[in-house]
């Protein structure tokens, strides 16, 4: 249910300024990446998005003529990219690549520059390239929708084609796209520190996922890669839970058929589960929603990892306050993810002093019990009050417990003397360890985050 790289299970930790900092000069890179790992952080979340105002594409620009051509790459571009690759690789960060980056494709408003919106300014928009008109591709140049109720038929492209996908099959869009894709793969399957996602918040087809998860593992042939899917819902367990927040299905009727469910199922595709908009949810929801898909990869008989790219919360962002941000960080560890990791704002607290500082306190945490062998165990906590507190356990007698804001809870373990050490999470101190028996009370020492490490005395 963990990573394992270079021989070694790792825990994945991270937080970021923008979700696409490869576009950002070398220098600026360098220090970011190097304050994260200065915090215990070795987790990144990665979009090849070009929509920001700056950002270069992968294909030639003709200022002169000022058109794309698709039969010409950007070396700029490029370049940039493998320079992540090199300078994450060098800093053990492993990095999770978002290969269609969803919103690159839509038209919405957030992302408009010089009066133009991502999709206008696209080197795939047929206005904007030599390479196919509206009618020979299928596009429409002045597309609009918000990505919720209509699908840009830039990823139908694979709907014509019948199972086993036929890679040989290349429409004029899709020949592009292949293209496209495999220009990234001569280059990040150098590298072996990279964990693949077909899209961001996708509400395409299922289909469309499949297609690209088979074709770039055909591409890789024997050099084995871990590929996934994240999808727009933010209910992960598809309604099997009540009261679980759910998108409007009037505007968002596609998240009906694209659910968590396709990767969550279909070990063979997807070698791992990212539930990233779980993280709308808010307290004792937002566990529960993880848990349950802990649970269903624990019985499914094929367990993977369950990674959580981005986490919401933070002043001005749409899903809640910058304490929903930082108690889902913990919350999601606690129900069993393998990855968390802050989003950038003003969505999420990104690499902000508050997100390192949770990053710190988690490596401290991981670091200092048997935390490979943990499993969420709230079971084993009494006296507690929803969304209060949360518990993992360790196979050597070692539990730890996450509280949200203070309080007290009954530890139900094996009657004997344990020693408890208190962790201050936003100042990342351990406080001096006490012996105490158990089952008793755990008081926290004071109001805010904090968590209890409780080992058994031998």
């Amino acid at each position: 249910m963990y990573w394992e790289y270079q021989s070694k299970p790792v825990l994945l930790l991270g937080g970021s300024s923008d979700d696409n900092i490869f576009q950002h000069p070398s220098a600026d890179l360098d220090a970011e990446l190097d304050r994260l790992v200065a915090h215990g952080g070795n987790y990144l979340r990665w979009t090849l998005s070009s929509r920001d105002q700056g950002n270069d594409y992968p294909f030639h620009f003709d200022s002169t003529k000022m058109i794309f051509d698709l039969n010409q790459w950007n070396d700029v571009y490029w370049e940039k990219l493998d320079y992540f690759f090199r300078a994450t690789k060098k800093r053990k960060i492993i990095v999770q690549l978002e290969v269609w980056e969803t919103y690159d494709f839509y038209t919405r408003q957030s992302h408009v520059f010089d009066g133009q919106t991502a999709w206008d300014k696209n080197p795939f928009n047929p206005r904007n390239n030599t390479n196919y008109t509206e009618a020979e591709s299928g596009l429409s140049s002045s597309f609009k929708s918000n990505g919720y109720e209509l699908i840009n038929s830039f990823f139908n492209t694979v709907l014509p084609l019948h199972q086993p996908f036929d890679f040989d099959v290349k429409p004029v869009v899709l020949s592009y796209q292949q293209k496209f894709v495999d220009k990234l793969l001569s280059i990040s399957l150098q590298y072996d520190h990279v964990l693949y996602v077909m899209d961001n918040e996708t509400n395409a087809d299922p289909k469309w996922s499949k297609y690209w998860s088979q074709y770039v593992k055909f591409k890789a042939g024997n050099n084995p890669i871990q590929v996934t899917e994240i999808w727009d819902t933010f209910d992960p367990t598809d309604g099997k839970l009540e009261g679980i927040m759910v998108q409007n299905p009037a505007n968002h009727f596609f998240t009906l058929r694209s659910g968590v469910s396709n990767t969550l199922y279909d070990h063979e595709n997807y070698s791992f589960v990212d539930i990233s908009n779980h993280n709308a949810q808010k307290g004792e929801d937002h566990y529960k929603t993880g848990l349950y898909v802990w649970n269903e990869v624990h019985k499914s008989g094929h367990k993977r990892p369950i990674n959580n790219t981005k986490i919401y919360g933070n002043p001005g962002g749409w899903a809640g306050t910058p304490v929903d941000g930082q108690e889902r960080f913990w919350r999601n560890i606690f129900s069993g993810a393998a990855s968390v990791r802050f989003h950038r704002p003003p969505a999420g607290l990104g690499n902000s002093d508050i997100a390192m500082a949770h990053v710190r306190s988690m490596r401290m945490l991981s670091d200092s019990i048997h935390f490979f062998s943990a499993v969420p165990s709230n079971e084993l906590l009494t006296e507690r009050e929803d969304d209060e507190a949360f518990c993992l356990a360790t196979a050597q007698n070692e539990y730890a417990v996450f509280f949200t804001n203070g309080g007290a809870v009954g530890l139900n373990v094996k009657p004997g003397s344990y020693q408890v050490s208190w962790l201050n999470i936003l100042s990342s101190t351990w406080q001096q360890p006490k012996t105490i028996s158990l089952p008793e009370i755990l008081y926290t020492p004071d109001n805010g985050f904090w968590v209890a490490k409780v080992v058994k005395v031998n």
